[in-house]
C-alpha cells in the first residue's frame, strides 16, 4: 500500500506539483457554474503550462488592468479609498463588461482612507493625502530614515529596531514607541508598566479605535476577490508573500538610493553583511513552511537591479547573490517567485540565467524580449512586456501588432505568458480588449500528436 510522501522528502517540482493542483482545484471556491469552475480551470492550466516551460493551449495574457476599472466608470483611486462598496460594484461590472480574461482580482493597493488619515506616515503620499485628489496610485516617500552608523543595532535585533527606531521616524503616531523597553528586557508583566504612559498608551488607544475599520476592510478585499474567483478568473497572486531583493530592503525602505550608493564604496562588508542577515532572517520567517495557498506565485518587484542604476560588476556583487538565493529558498518549498523587474534587465539576463529550469518567472518591463527568450528560453518562463504608452494612447491596430511580434519573439516552445510592462490606470477598454484578443489570434499553439507525453522542462510530467 502506497503511503503519501512527507513534504520534506518531496523534491522542489513535486512540491511545486502539490502547489499547483490546489491553485488548478480550489477547496475554497464556490464556483457560481460548471461552467465557471470549467473555465477558471483551464485558465490556471494555461498558466501553469506557461510556467513549466511547456506549450499550452495557447499563450496566456496577463492584462495590465490595474486600477482601470475604476477611471473606466468614472471612479478614482481617492474615491475608492472611502468608498470600497462602489469599487466592488464597479469590478463587477467591468468583469461582465470585458468578458474572458485570463487573469482578474479585485482593486490593487489602494488603503482605507480613513485609516490613512488617522495614521500618516512618512514614507507615502497618497491622492487627497500628500498627492492631488486626482493622483492614480500612491508615491513612496525615499529617504534616509535608517543612519549610515545603525547598521549593528539593526542586525542586532530587527524587530526591536523597527519597533523603537523606525516606526517612530516615518510614522508620527509611533513617537510614543521611542520610550518603549526592548523586548529583550521583558520579562512577565513588566512590560504592561510601560503602556501605564499617557503617550504609549494613547497610541495603543488609537490603534485599538482602528481595527474594526481595518478588519472590514480587509473582509471586503477577500470578498471581492473570493466572487471574481467565484466567476472563473484565477488571480496571479496569493503565495501569502510579497518579497524582494535583499538590496532594495535596504535601498529602497532603508538607506534611500543616495545612503546605499555611498555606503557599497565606504562600507561593503557591513553591507553584505547586513543583506545576508536579512536573507536568513526572511527564509526562515517567511518562506520555511509556508502553507499551500490560493497561488504558488510569490510577487518580487525589483527596484534597483536594473542596467541603469548599477554596473554589472555591483549587481553581480551586491545585488544577484542574495537574490539568488532568495529564489532557490523560494523553488525548494515549491513556490514560484514572478519578480518584476522594472526599468531595464538586458545586461543582466546571462547573469539570471543562473536559476533551476522553469523555477523563476521573469516580468519584464522594458528588457529586449527577444534576447530574453534567446538567453532565458530554456531556463525560465518570462512575461512582458507591451509598453504603458502603446495602452494608453496607441489604436488598437498598434496594440494587435506590437502583441503580434511579442508573441513571435517570445511564444515558440512555450514559456511565455503576454503581459503588460506596467499597469495602466487610465486608458481605453479597447486596447485591452485588443491585446487580449492578440493572444487567442495569434498565440495558439498546435496541439501535440501525443499530449499526453509532453513533460516539463524540468523532466517532470504535469498532471493536468
Amino acid at each position: 500500500m502506497a503511503t503519501e510522501k512527507k513534504w520534506a522528502d518531496m523534491t522542489w517540482q513535486e512540491k511545486r506539483e502539490e502547489r499547483f493542483q490546489r491553485w488548478i482545484n480550489p477547496t475554497d471556491v464556490k464556483f457560481v457554474s460548471k461552467e465557471a469552475e470549467k473555465l477558471y480551470k483551464e485558465r490556471v492550466t494555461r498558466l501553469a503550462k506557461a510556467i513549466r516551460l511547456e506549450e499550452p493551449d495557447r499563450v496566456p495574457a496577463f492584462l495590465p488592468t490595474g486600477n482601470f476599472p475604476a477611471y473606466w466608470a468614472g471612479s478614482s483611486f481617492h474615491e475608492l479609498m472611502y468608498d470600497y462598496k462602489k469599487g466592488h460594484r464597479i469590478w463587477k461590472q467591468y468583469m461582465k463588461a470585458f468578458g474572458d480574461m485570463d487573469i482578474f482580482s479585485g482593486p490593487s493597493f489602494i488603503p482605507c482612507g480613513r485609516i490613512s488619515e488617522a495614521v500618516p506616515s512618512r514614507t507615502t503620499k497618497l491622492p487627497g493625502l500628500g498627492l492631488p485628489d486626482d493622483a492614480t496610485m500612491n508615491q513612496f516617500v525615499e529617504g534616509e530614515y535608517m543612519m549610515a552608523d545603525e547598521y549593528d543595532r539593526y542586525m542586532m535585533d530587527p524587530t526591536d529596531y523597527n519597533l523603537r527606531v523606525m516606526m517612530p521616524r516615518t510614522t508620527p503616531l509611533f513617537e510614543s514607541f521611542r520610550k518603549l523597553p526592548p523586548f529583550s528586557a521583558v520579562f512577565g508583566n513588566y512590560w504592561i508598566m510601560a503602556l501605564t504612559d499617557p503617550d504609549i498608551r494613547k497610541t495603543f488607544e488609537t490603534l485599538m479605535s482602528l481595527t474594526d475599520q481595518q478588519a472590514e476592510w480587509q473582509a471586503a478585499g477577500m470578498e471581492i476577490n473570493n466572487y471574481i474567483r467565484a466567476q472563473g478568473y484565477p488571480s496571479l497572486w496569493g503565495g501569502g508573500i510579497m518579497a524582494g531583493a535583499p538590496f532594495d530592503h535596504f535601498a529602497d525602505a532603508l538607506r534611500g538610493t543616495r545612503g546605499i550608493a555611498m555606503d557599497m564604496y565606504r562600507q561593503p562588508k557591513k553591507l553584505h553583511e547586513a543583506m545576508e542577515h536579512y536573507l536568513q532572517w526572511t527564509i526562515a520567517t517567511n518562506i520555511k513552511g509556508l502553507p499551500i495557498t490560493a497561488s504558488p506565485i510569490c510577487m518580487m518587484p525589483l527596484h534597483k537591479g536594473d542596467d541603469a542604476f548599477m554596473s554589472d560588476r555591483q549587481f553581480a556583487e551586491f545585488y544577484w547573490p542574495y537574490l539568488r538565493r532568495l529564489f532557490l529558498a523560494m523553488i525548494d518549498e515549491g513556490l514560484v517567485p514572478m519578480p518584476f523587474a522594472e526599468g531595464r534587465y538586458t545586461n543582466r539576463l546571462k547573469q539570471i540565467a543562473d536559476t533551476p529550469p522553469s523555477g523563476v518567472v521573469w516580468w519584464f518591463d522594458q528588457t529586449d524580449m527577444k534576447e530574453a527568450k534567446r538567453v532565458l528560453g530554456d531556463v525560465s518562463c518570462i512575461a512582458g512586456n507591451v509598453p504603458t504608452s502603446i495602452m494608453m494612447t496607441g489604436t488598437v491596430k498598434q496594440v494587435k501588432e506590437y502583441c503580434r511580434k511579442l508573441i513571435a519573439d517570445c511564444a515558440p516552445g512555450g514559456g511565455f505568458i503576454l503581459a503588460g510592462g506596467a499597469h495602466i490606470d487610465k486608458g481605453n477598454m479597447e486596447n485591452l480588449t485588443a491585446m487580449m484578443d492578440a493572444a487567442k489570434e495569434y498565440g495558439t499553439y498546435k496541439a501535440k500528436s501525443n499530449p499526453k507525453s509532453q513533460k516539463s522542462k524540468t523532466g517532470v510530467r504535469s498532471k493536468e
